[in-house]
This record gives C-alpha cells, sequence and structure tokens, in this order.
C-alpha cells in the first residue's frame, strides 16, 4: 500500500514506452507514486486536475501543444500548484531557459539513466521537506543549501575529499539504525576516524540527504545526532 505522504507523480510523454519505463523507474524510488500518465498537453492539464499531483514529469515535444505551453498553462490560478521537471531530448539553450521562465525546477536531457532521474527525484524529495513546515529561514545558508541540494547533481557536489564509496557506505550505515547516531558511533560501524565521520555527515547533510540535530544532555556541549531524510 502507498505511504499517504508519497510524493504524488504525473508523467506527460507521447511515447508509451517512454511512458512505462518512467512509471516503472519513479515507482522504484522511495517515496514517489506515479497517479497518471498522459500522452498529450490537454490530457496533461487534465490529469492535473483530477489528480493534482505533486511533481510533473513533463516532455517538451507534443502532438496538440508544445510541452512549453502546457508548462505555462499550468502556472495558472485555476491549475492546481504542482512543481515540473522536465524530461527532454531538446538540448537548445533557448529551449532550457524557456522552459525555466515556465517555472521548470530542473532540466533532464533523454535518454534519462534510472539512477540519474533516482538521485534528481530524491533531491527533490529532500528539497520539498524543508517547505513543508511552513516556517520561514532564519538565514541565506538554509535558502542556498536548499538551491543546492535541487539544481547540483551529485558528481558537482562531491569535494576531492569525499569519497563516494565512503560517501555511501555513511549513508548505508546511517539507514540501518533505527532512529539518529552520532559520528562517533557511525564511525566505529564503518571504521573510519570520528573527523571522517564528521565530515562525511555534515557533507550529506549539506546536500540534504542527511539531516542533523543537537541533542542536549545533563552537562556539557551538545552532541550532534544525524538521521536519513
Amino acid at each position: 500500500m502507498p505511504e499517504p505522504r508519497d510524493i504524488t507523480v504525473l508523467i506527460v510523454d507521447d511515447d508509451p514506452v517512454v511512458t512505462a519505463a518512467l512509471h516503472a523507474q519513479v515507482n522504484r524510488v522511495l517515496g514517489f507514486r506515479v497517479v497518471g500518465i498522459a500522452h498529450t498537453g490537454q490530457a496533461a492539464l487534465a490529469a492535473a486536475t483530477r489528480f493534482a499531483p505533486r511533481l510533473i514529469l513533463l516532455d517538451l515535444h507534443l502532438p496538440d501543444m508544445p510541452g512549453l505551453e502546457v508548462a505555462h498553462r499550468l502556472r495558472r490560478p485555476e491549475q492546481p500548484p504542482a512543481d515540473v521537471i522536465v524530461i527532454s531530448g531538446r538540448k537548445e539553450s533557448a529551449t532550457v531557459r524557456a522552459a525555466m521562465q515556465r517555472g521548470a525546477l530542473y532540466y533532464l536531457v533523454k535518454p534519462t539513466r534510472a539512477g540519474t532521474l533516482e538521485q534528481t527525484l530524491l533531491r527533490y524529495a529532500a528539497t520539498a521537506e524543508q517547505f513543508e513546515s511552513g516556517g520561514r529561514f532564519s538565514e541565506q545558508q538554509e535558502i542556498d543549501r536548499i538551491f543546492r541540494s535541487l539544481h547540483l547533481d551529485q558528481a558537482a557536489v562531491r569535494p576531492k575529499s569525499i569519497s563516494a564509496a565512503t560517501e555511501q557506505a555513511v549513508l548505508d550505515a546511517l539507514g540501518e539504525v533505527e532512529e539518529d547516531a552520532s559520528a562517533h558511533e557511525l564511525a566505529a560501524v564503518i571504521g573510519v576516524s570520528r573527523a571522517t565521520a564528521r565530515r562525511y555527515l555534515e557533507h550529506l547533510a549539506e546536500r540534504g540527504l542527511v539531516e542533523g540535530r543537537p541533542r542536549y544532555g545533563p552537562t556539557g556541549r551538545p552532541q550532534h545526532r544525524y538521521r536519513v531524510r
């Protein structure tokens, strides 16, 4: 059964083979659920009204109207609010810019590998979670972190001092704990120093994949605890 807090997704593409592949890929990502598929622009607008998806994966080549026109109409007040990620074979700078101007959060070029789509969806989920509280941001850095976590790909945000293998090991170890863990606890599990574990945890927190919170004890400095978002 789907979780009630799943991010609902509408897939818009005129190619049934593509929509079937995207449907399978999206439903494999934890926390996402496809609620509709549309093969034309008009069908996309109708499905957006009917299902009110949180996220729309939008192709720009549709048989009845340009995908950019669909993106524009999705911004109208009578349409339920939805975020748009474009998935298109078009690579012209003018097209990418036009998609951004019409509200697209991100632009993926076809053919899109399953891993690339998964990472994009996970970054989107981490970003969306930060808006759910409905509060206000106290620092510019908090807003900067949101934009970085959504728009920078995995390779771009990983400094040279961060190993992909160790990064994944930290994520895997943290994902296996019931609640949260400290850098010291994770260091013992994966066999690195406490300083190394802390550096990786802070890096993952910057990417929006890990959440860190201080825990205050009876005395002394607070201990930072981390959990997977």
